[in-house]
């Protein structure tokens, strides 16, 4: 009876083994910004920070060790790195790490500095938009029927004889400036065109890089030369 069970247990099909099939995992969502939205996402949402002593690691000053560090910030009384502060995302720390190793070449330090700047407020440099140049008196004194009276100095002592009788007249003249010069455009301009290669470089460094994981930098970046396009369209109006 033994044997006959046994055989008959022989005969069973083998069970077919439970496979666990897991869920695929969602692949991070992308933004696809252009260089000059993503510097404004890294630095004005995300509230990065530029860092450019990031080679030397956290302890920035050399020779102190970061134990001495803590210890002198336990000593304030106050609870050490605590907080509710949230850390930026990983490729907002991406894209100002990248700002902060501008080359020379693309203004280095000090236009990365410009950069993160004018990124936290959302603006772009002034490049003159609505400057003209004028000549204008260095001020006014009073108004009268005739309309505003500027500001006028005696220049030279003129006398004049008429009829046997000499008598001195002041000639007056109204000094001016010029506000808007053409060289003051000219530097806003130039610093304008500055900060638009710097975007350049950093898209295109970012780009060949390939390191950010949910953030797609476009080839789109601001106009080198918003000028002539608001020109054309005075010129079109």
């Amino acid at each position: 009876m033994t044997a006959t069970l046994r055989r008959a247990l022989d005969k069973r099909p083998a069970a077919t083994p439970v496979r666990t099939v897991l869920p695929l995992r969602n692949p991070p969502h992308r933004q696809t910004l252009s260089i000059r939205a993503a510097l404004e996402w890294a630095f004005g949402t995300e509230c990065a920070s530029l860092d450019f002593a990031e080679d030397k690691g956290d302890n920035a000053r050399p020779g102190v060790s970061p134990l001495w560090t803590v210890m002198q910030r336990g000593a304030l009384g106050c609870k050490v790195d605590g907080g509710g502060w949230n850390p930026p995302a990983h490729d907002a720390d991406i894209i100002a790490s990248a700002v902060a190793h501008l080359p020379d070449t693309a203004g280095g330090r000090r236009m990365a500095l410009r950069i993160a700047e004018l990124a936290r407020s959302g603006m772009a440099p002034d490049w003159g938009e609505g400057l003209r140049p004028r000549c204008i008196p260095v001020g006014w004194r009073c108004e009268n029927q005739f309309g505003p009276q500027a500001v006028t100095e005696v220049v030279r002592i003129e006398r004049i004889t008429n009829r046997g009788r000499t008598r001195d007249f002041p000639v007056l003249a109204c000094p001016v400036t010029y506000t808007a010069s053409a060289d003051t455009i000219a530097c806003l301009r130039a610093q304008y065109q500055a900060w638009c290669e710097a975007l350049a470089w950093l898209a295109l460094d970012l780009r060949s890089r390939g390191i950010l994981d949910r953030v797609t930098i476009t080839a789109v970046l601001p106009d080198p030369e918003p000028w002539v396009t608001a020109g054309e369209s005075r010129r079109a109006g």
